[in-house]
């Protein structure tokens, strides 16, 4: 009993930390019931799950759709019911069990935590370092404020990264079995998770370190042991992928077909630039981290925090607002962030004193491994300046496969995020194990304390000697002189203040580290200092953390229901229970209330349709713009009329409701075209280009425009006007409409359905026949003469396949990892056996 208290209490205590500090963190989740307020869960929440319930509920056996209407007039793989596959236990049951003490607060920090912890102990870490080590990946301010923001696939993603590199360290020391397990279920938890962008950039250091593996083996020509481990991680790569395969076929599929995905349009801007075969440019470096903007990592209120900050009653513009008579309480509100992104939640900040550990680590750890791992950290730091660093990142944007898929390129700094506790931990390890020579101490500790104690040093006596403080977006608030004054010796007193609290835990862990150089009992020496370590790295995250998730920030799950309380216009419109599409003129495509109760013009998501987004700027803006423009100069509902009737594509999208504002009854528009109609004529233009051009100037509700691809499926038709045709829709459902036709002629019926392929099917009278696009974005078929049944049915078979093996290779997983352990526990009690029998 006690050799095993002995070997598993300091884990123990170890988890009871973590679980402590994660549960007093978010204590009012924990212990209250509440919920951070998160915008993009919010956002979520309203993306059309609450209409997926509903046809839940009303589902017959076996039944899944991954197709919604509710937001930008129907897109697939964004909300849903049902799946195609059986379901079954998966190795989401291990890594579930982490985020237990909140799937979206808690747990997620509590899981980073134990993973980081994990690979410290791998590595060989004693227990308090490994601690500290978990503290400073755990609470670095990046995680907690995308926890506020409500990015949570990301941040789990993130808390899992430590477990795949957890697999590599034991798999470069010959541990095969665990080392295997734990890199497939590390790979497996990142892709699972699905935020590709993330694992993306985990792939990239990765490779780094593997490369360094490589190169290591070949130099010692153990060429058997690198092609074991290289296949290892092959076949573990491939399995993981498996059981995601339904996410991952998702995610490539809409990618083709997204903004991420290249368009049809002419493909050069009329300066001959090449324009990305993913999402645009300017668009993906939107986000990007400045060159001087990396001194956060050092210095948290370098660049002023977040956007739209508080300034209490010692700031300049706080004396300068009371002397000019303003009415403001304890804090005033200004946009203290002076950096060169529109907005932001808060600075990417790793630690004063893990930023010290690190550059020490870099000057006292003598594996060539290092480097490896510095220069990988270092390549995704220059990705993470974007347009910051552009010759760089315009040609990894055109040539590195997939990189031009993501936006947010600043996210790159999760792995800086990972790695400088790592390389800072092994560092102290190698100093407290007394694997390090005064010299080579020394010079580390002269070294750290020039770089981050210097610099930390110059901000805070001389804040305006590397820095300006002046944002090119100051202009844009049209600030008096004496404000902007003010503004700007805030903007440095923040820096300065913050560059001597950086400075202050510097030197704390650097005194600690000095203190054992001298200390004879190195033993005691090495304990005090890593809890001393851990101490630091704690109170220092945590206080910055507490500036960007507080108290403040959590609220009853009946307040966050309230979003979505349904308005007046919700109210009126919800009475019609016909299908049509609403359009909210108060920002369309960023919002997502709308699509929590109708099937909305708008909405928000980073992958909407490219031709939807394409006919976003082509049409309707200007048609949006058109319809707010007659209003502000109605004098009756009347004169809306002729906006609404010269608003060609938001009717052929059947836009029946117009929301101009939620706690007024909406604007009905008598000109929306419905579901389907009948065309006299028929447009087959050349190309993209062609196709959209036309737009402008037919009337859909006359005249279908074809690409020329489809011109087989005209063949032989010739429009036939027919004044007695009608076509009807009869039954919907998201992934299944059904129409009744009735014509005397063969017709061409254009339906007000995005058009997309693969995975919408048509049938008449139960038989598969052809459809194709019109209008640039909608579904147009042929229709026989007579009175014919017409469906539509949503059913992607390289989906369906997919979630198959993806939900019995999942099994596979869990059984492989049940195996491992029952094997290794046998194999322990084997061993034990043996040695008592010897005794």
């Amino acid at each position: 009993m006690q050799d095993l208290v002995k070997k598993w209490g300091k884990h123990v205590l170890a988890l009871i930390v973590f679980l402590a500090l994660s549960a007093v963190y978010f204590s009012p989740a924990v212990f209250d019931g509440k919920q951070v307020r998160q915008g993009d869960m919010e956002k979520h929440a309203g993306m059309g799950h609450s209409q997926m319930d509903e046809y839940a509920k009303t589902a017959r056996p076996g039944e899944f759709s991954v197709w919604s209407d509710a937001m930008f007039g129907g897109m697939p793989y964004v909300s849903g019911y049902g799946n195609p596959a059986p379901q079954l236990p998966n190795y989401g049951i291990v890594s579930g069990l982490l985020l237990r003490l909140g799937t979206n607060d808690a747990g997620i920090v509590f899981a980073g935590m134990v993973c980081f912890y994990l690979l410290m102990c791998i590595m060989g870490v004693n227990v308090w370092l490994a601690i500290a080590g978990s503290i400073a990946f755990g609470f670095t301010s990046f995680n907690i404020i995308i926890i506020e923001a409500g990015h949570i696939t990301q941040a789990w993603v993130i808390a899992f990264m430590p477990v795949t590199l957890a697999g590599m360290v034991l798999l470069f020391k010959k541990k095969w079995l665990w080392g295997a397990a734990l890199f497939l279920l590390g790979v497996a938890c990142s892709i699972g998770y699905g935020h590709i962008q993330m694992t993306y950039y985990l792939v990239l250091i990765c490779l780094f370190i593997y490369l360094g593996y490589a190169v290591w083996k070949i130099k010692e020509k153990a060429f058997g042991e690198l092609a074991r481990t290289t296949g290892i991680m092959a076949v573990c790569v491939i399995v993981a992928v498996m059981p995601n395969a339904g996410g991952m076929y998702a995610n490539w599929d809409l990618g083709q077909h997204s903004i991420r995905g290249a368009t049809e349009l002419t493909t050069t801007t009329p300066s001959g630039e090449k324009i990305s075969s993913g999402l645009d440019k300017d668009y993906a470096f939107a986000w990007s981290y400045g060159k001087s903007e990396l001194l956060t990592l050092l210095v948290p209120n370098v660049y002023g925090g977040g956007s739209g900050g508080m300034l209490g009653s010692d700031s300049e513009l706080y004396k300068e607002l009371k002397a000019k008579g303003a009415q403001i309480g304890k804090e005033v509100q200004a946009p203290t962030y002076w950096g060169d992104k529109s907005f932001t939640s808060g600075p990417v900040y790793f630690g004063a004193l893990v930023c010290f550990l690190f550059v020490l680590g870099m000057f006292v750890i003598r594996n060539p491994m290092k480097w490896w791992v510095f220069a990988g950290t270092m390549f995704l730091v220059l990705m993470a300046l974007g347009r910051n660093f552009d010759s760089f990142n315009t040609f990894l944007f055109h040539h590195l496969p997939l990189y031009n898929k993501f936006r947010t390129v600043e996210f790159a700094l999760v792995i800086p995020e990972l790695i400088f506790p790592i390389v800072g931990i092994w560092g102290l390890k190698e100093i407290l194990s007394n694997n390090v020579d005064a010299k080579a101490f020394k010079r580390g500790m002269i070294g750290a304390l020039a770089i981050t104690g210097g610099l930390s040093l110059i901000l805070w006596l001389m804040p305006s000697m590397l820095l300006d403080f002046r944002s090119s977006f100051d202009a844009q608030y049209q600030l008096p002189d004496w404000y902007y004054n003010a503004l700007l010796m805030d903007r440095a007193s923040l820096a300065s203040a913050d560059a001597l609290r950086s400075l202050i835990f510097i030197l704390l862990g650097a005194g600690l580290l000095f203190w054992y150089s001298k200390a004879k009992n190195k033993q005691m020496a090495s304990v005090v200092v890593s809890a001393g370590v851990a101490i630091l790295i704690l109170v220092d995250l945590w206080s910055v953390d507490k500036r960007y998730l507080n108290d403040s920030n959590f609220v009853s799950p009946n307040k966050t229901k309230e979003i979505f309380k349904p308005s007046v216009a919700d109210t009126e419109i919800l009475k019609d229970t016909t299908s049509y599409r609403v359009l909210n003129l108060n920002n369309p495509f960023l919002e997502t209330n709308t699509s929590y109760y109708h099937h909305s013009i708008g909405g928000y998501h980073a992958a909407k349709l490219r031709r939807y987004q394409e006919l976003i700027e082509h049409r309707l803006q200007g048609e949006i713009g058109m319809i707010m423009e007659a209003l502000k100069k109605a004098q009756t509902a009347n004169d809306l009329l002729p906006a609404m009737a010269a608003s060609h594509s938001l009717n052929m999208l059947n836009t029946r409701y117009i929301i101009y504002n939620p706690e007024q009854l909406p604007l009905v528009n008598p000109f929306a075209y419905g579901n389907a109609w009948f065309v006299r004529k028929v447009d087959i233009v050349e190309n993209a280009d062609a196709e959209i051009a036309a737009l402008n100037t037919i009337n859909p509700l006359e005249t279908a425009v074809v690409d020329k691809r489809f011109a087989d499926d005209l063949k032989g038709f010739t429009p036939q006007p027919d004044s007695t045709a009608t076509i009807k829709l009869d039954s919907y459902r998201p992934n299944r409409l059904v129409y009744t036709s009735n014509t005397s002629s063969e017709q061409l019926a254009v339906f007000s359905e995005i058009y997309y392929q693969p995975g919408w099917n048509a049938y008449i009278d139960g038989k598969e026949v052809p459809h194709f696009r019109v209008d640039w974005i909608l579904r147009g078929m042929l229709v026989p003469a007579g009175e014919h049944q017409i469906m539509f049915e949503f059913r992607p078979q390289g989906y369906i396949i997919a979630a198959n093996i993806a939900a019995y290779s999942g099994f596979v997983i869990l059984l492989l990892l049940i195996v491992a352990a029952g094997y290794s526990i046998w194999k322990t009690y084997k061993k034990k056996n043996a040695s008592t029998l010897q005794e």
